[in-house]
C-alpha cells in the first residue's frame, strides 16, 4: 500500500466572473476511487476550495507523509501548482511528484526540462495509467512500462507508447466524494447559484467538434466515449439518497447524443429521482423535444455557447453554428421552463473590430429568453489551435510563453488592445444589469420561482454582498 495526496491547486488570483472554488475536482475523485480499491490511501487537497497559501498545503502534506503527489495542472493553475509542488519537494525530498492534466499533457517536455521537482506527468486520461504508475513505483518496477507518462532519462525526456482511452466508462468506479473535506455550491460573481447540497457528474467524455479556441478536440482527439444511461442514473439516484439535491454535468458535449440524453431524463422520471440540474450544451443540440423532458426532470440552468453574433467570427473560431440557432435555444429553453438560461460569449478575435464587438453585446442585450451573458476574452493556452497557429506564425515564442495563457488580442495582429477590450466588456456589464426592463423581469421571474427564492435565501443566509459582486462584475 503506498499513501498518496492529491492536489488541485488554486490559481493564485482573484477570478471574475466564475469561482473556481464552485466545483469539486471530479476527475481528482475518478483517480482516488481507483487507487482505493487497489488498496492504496488517499487524501485530496482541493485548494481552489480551501484557498490555503502555500506554506499550509505543505503543512497538510507533510502531516499525511505521502511517498506520492499528484497535481492536476490546467493552464489557470499550472504556475501555483509549481510553487506548491516546490515548496513540497524543498520539505519532503524523497517524495515522487506527478503532474497531470490538460497543461502538463500540452507542454509535458517543457515542463520536465524545466522542473526538476516534477518526476512524472501523465498524458491524458489519468485513471489507469496513475493506478499503474504508483504500483511501479512501489514495486521499484521500471517505469517505463507503464503507458501514457512521461519522465527525465540521461538528460532527456522518455515519452511511453500512449494509453488507449477507456472505451467502457461504466468500468470505472464511482468517483469518491467523501475524499472532500468541505461542501459545495455553485457560484458565479460570488453569488450562491444553488440553494442545496451540491455535487457534479461525468456522464461521457470527449468532443467531436474542432474549435479552435479549445484544447478538448487535441486532449480526446475528436473521440467521444459514454456512460450507459443506466449508469449515470445509478449515479445520480445514489447521489440523492446521500443528500444531494443539486448535481451539474461536466461534459465536455452534454447533449451530443439527444436520445441518450431523452433514456436518461426517461429513467429519472421512472425512479422518481427529483434533483436540480445545471447543463451546458451547444445550441445546435437543443431541441425543444428534448428539452422539455430535461426540464421535467429538474433543469433548472443551462449554459450554451453563444460566442458572437457575428458569422464571421463564428467561422474563424470553428463554431459551426449562427446567430439564428442561439435566438432558437433560448427560444426554446423558455418555452419549457428552464429557469437560469446563460450565454457564454468570447470577444477578441484578432479579426474582430470595435464595431462587430458592439454587435455581440447588442445582441446579447437583446437575446430574449437568456437571463444572464457570461462575456469572456478570447485567451490562448496550450492545445488550442489557435495557439498552435500563433506558434507557426511567429506571432507566439512558445519557448518563453508556454506556461501560461495570452489575450488573442496581445498575440495576434488585433483591432484593439487587451485593457481596452476590458473596459468595454465592464461597461457591457453596467448597459446590462441597469436597463429596467432586465431587473423587472428577473424580479418577476424570482417571484414566481419556489427555486429562486430558495437561492435568494441561500445568499442571504450566507451574508453574500451583492453590492461587491456588482463592483467585481463591472471592474469597479
Amino acid at each position: 500500500m503506498m499513501k498518496i495526496v492529491l492536489i488541485n491547486p488554486n490559481t493564485g488570483r482573484p477570478e471574475r466572473i466564475e469561482n473556481e472554488a464552485a466545483w469539486p475536482p471530479l476527475g481528482l475523485l475518478y483517480i482516488g476511487a481507483m487507487l482505493q480499491n487497489a488498496g492504496h490511501e488517499v487524501k485530496v487537497i482541493d485548494n481552489a476550495r480551501v484557498q490555503l497559501p502555500v506554506e499550509k498545503v505543505v503543512e497538510r502534506v507533510k502531516r499525511e507523509d505521502p511517498e506520492v503527489v499528484g497535481v492536476s495542472a490546467l493552464t489557470p493553475t499550472f504556475k501555483q501548482g509549481v510553487k506548491i509542488a516546490s515548496a513540497i519537494k524543498t520539505e519532503t525530498p524523497d517524495v515522487k511528484i506527478i503532474f497531470g492534466n490538460y497543461h502538463a499533457t500540452f507542454t509535458y517536455e517543457r515542463l520536465l526540462m524545466k522542473y526538476p521537482i516534477i518526476d512524472y506527468v501523465v498524458l491524458g486520461e489519468a485513471e489507469y495509467t496513475v493506478l499503474e504508475l504508483v504500483e511501479a513505483l512501489e514495486k521499484n518496477e521500471k517505469t517505463k512500462r507503464v503507458k501514457g507518462v512521461a519522465f527525465r532519462h540521461n538528460g532527456g525526456v522518455v515519452k511511453t507508447p500512449p494509453r488507449p482511452f477507456i472505451q467502457n466508462l461504466d468500468e470505472l468506479p464511482l468517483p469518491d466524494r467523501t475524499l472532500l473535506e468541505q461542501a459545495y455550491h455553485s457560484e458565479l460573481v460570488g453569488i450562491l447559484g444553488s440553494s442545496g447540497k451540491f455535487t457534479t457528474v461525468l456522464t461521457s467524455r470527449g468532443c467531436p467538434y474542432n474549435c479552435r479556441y479549445c484544447a478538448c478536440a487535441a486532449f480526446s482527439q475528436r473521440k467521444v466515449r459514454f456512460r450507459s444511461p443506466e449508469a449515470v442514473v445509478a449515479e445520480m439516484e445514489q447521489l440523492q439518497g446521500e443528500g444531494y439535491e443539486e448535481v451539474g454535468f461536466v461534459d465536455d458535449n452534454l447533449l451530443l447524443d439527444r436520445h441518450r440524453m431523452e433514456k436518461i431524463c426517461d429513467l429519472l422520471m421512472e425512479k422518481g429521482i427529483k434533483l436540480n440540474l445545471w447543463a451546458e450544451g451547444r445550441v445546435d443540440q437543443a431541441s425543444r423535444e428534448m428539452l422539455r423532458k430535461f426540464a421535467r426532470v429538474g433543469c433548472k440552468t443551462i449554459y450554451f455557447g453563444v460566442e458572437s453574433s457575428s458569422q464571421k467570427v463564428l467561422d474563424y473560431y470553428g463554431k459551426n453554428i449562427s446567430p439564428e440557432l442561439s435566438r432558437k435555444a433560448m427560444r426554446n429553453c423558455k418555452e419549457v421552463g428552464i429557469e437560469n438560461v446563460i450565454g457564454s460569449f468570447i470577444v477578441g478575435a484578432p479579426i474582430e473590430t470595435r464595431e462587430d464587438i458592439r454587435r455581440t453585446f447588442d445582441f446579447a442585450i437583446n437575446l430574449k429568453g437568456m437571463d444572464f451573458p457570461q462575456m469572456n476574452v478570447l485567451m490562448l493556452s496550450p492545445g488550442m489551435d489557435l495557439w498552435d497557429m500563433a506558434v507557426r506564425e511567429g506571432h507566439l515564442d512558445e519557448e518563453k510563453c508556454w506556461e501560461e495563457a495570452f489575450a488573442a488580442v496581445s498575440v495576434y495582429p488585433s483591432y484593439l488592445k487587451e485593457e481596452e477590450l476590458c473596459r468595454m466588456i465592464d461597461h457591457f456589464y453596467v448597459e446590462f444589469i441597469k436597463r429596467p426592463t432586465f431587473l423587472t423581469l428577473q424580479l418577476l421571474k424570482t417571484m414566481r420561482s419556489r427555486y429562486r427564492l430558495k437561492i435568494i435565501l441561500a445568499n442571504l443566509r450566507a451574508r453574500t454582498s451583492f453590492r461587491s459582486t456588482f463592483r467585481q462584475l463591472t471592474g469597479g
